[in-house]
């Protein structure tokens, strides 16, 4: 079995962003680099240490904790120009500029990942993946939180919570709450597309991960679209039964979506691919494993769109 993130250098991440530097503007830009932190703790360091409202800063993706990630953040109104650095983190001073950081302002992510314990190299050409979300957005108990959320069982979410009462949960972020909303759309997504896939392919293959099954097609098919199922989704017949089921299994239904009691909580439908285009995929070395003896490690690199998992592309092709 293979290994991935047995050291944090293991795992690189770097943001492709567009980004107009201007010499003054609203907003400072800086350039997050990280190893062994999550983006939203490093982010409540440099609000703790500043003073800063976690409101003023953005930032377009979480990146993994065991990695050595890359991104810019805007912060505004924020006085400082120079470099900072912290224990696991620095922030390099890029410029100003007018525009704020925002969840996917990035269009793309450059990856370059070792993976170790390998028996022989895998030579083929990888171009594309089956774009479900990985373990990662489902955190210990996010979609038991956001399911209780959606079924209005908002005591049981806050004993999950470690709060006392509903006033409190009003008061959390409400970047974090959407966050367990998120994961209940990513969790159906899962299930409707390996369904799908299940059940209308053959030459698949299945992969266990900590939610279930994921299926993967030995071949490449036409894309298609999926929504990130809310109150005001319209579902193409053909899979109207897969998302049904999903939603019977944790006892909603679309309308649960709108929780008007905690109305930021309130999302239109998005759609999602279900396949997406791996770029520039290059094998970088491939030599003996230093942490496992007998035993070889693959560095390979590439770029997938924003929101679409490494993780997943390495799933799909080595297991």
């Amino acid at each position: 079995m293979y290994n991935i993130k047995t050291i944090p250098e293991d795992f690189v991440v770097k943001e492709i962003i567009d980004l107009e530097l201007k010499d003054n503007g609203y907003y400072s830009y800086f350039l997050l680099k990280k190893k062994d932190i999550t983006t939203l703790d490093a982010i409540r360091i440099i609000c703790k240490k500043y003073n800063v409202n976690i409101k003023n800063i953005g930032f377009s993706g979480n990146k993994d904790k065991r990695a050595v990630t890359e991104q810019v953040i805007s912060i505004n109104r924020f006085n400082k120009n120079k470099d900072i650095y912290f224990d696991k983190f620095s922030l390099m001073f890029l410029g100003y500029g007018d525009r704020r950081i925002n969840l996917g302002t990035h269009k793309e992510n450059e990856f370059t990942i070792t993976i170790r314990n390998l028996d022989c190299r895998m030579n083929k050409n990888i171009d594309f993946i089956y774009n479900y979300f990985d373990e990662q957005r489902f955190s210990e108990n996010n979609v038991e939180i956001g399911k209780l959320l959606l079924q209005r069982k908002f005591n049981e979410a806050c004993k999950l919570l470690n709060i006392s009462n509903f006033n409190e949960l009003k008061r959390l972020n409400k970047k974090i709450l959407r966050l367990y909303i998120h994961s209940v759309q990513a969790f159906i997504f899962n299930k409707v597309l390996a369904e799908y896939l299940n059940n209308n392919h053959k030459n698949l293959k299945i992969v266990k991960y900590k939610l279930g099954d994921l299926i993967f097609l030995n071949e490449k098919i036409k894309n298609f679209k999926l929504p990130l199922i809310s109150f005001d989704v319209k579902i193409n017949k053909k899979f109207y039964k897969y998302f049904n089921k999903a939603m019977k299994d944790l006892q909603i239904n679309k309308e649960s979506f709108l929780i008007k009691s905690i109305p930021e909580l309130i999302d239109e439908t998005v759609f999602r691919d279900a396949i997406v285009n791996a770029k520039n995929f290059k094998v970088l070395e491939y030599s003996n494993d230093e942490f496992n003896k007998g035993k070889y490690k693959q560095i390979i690199s590439f770029r997938l769109p924003k929101g679409s998992y490494a993780t997943i592309l390495v799933k799909q092709y080595f297991e």
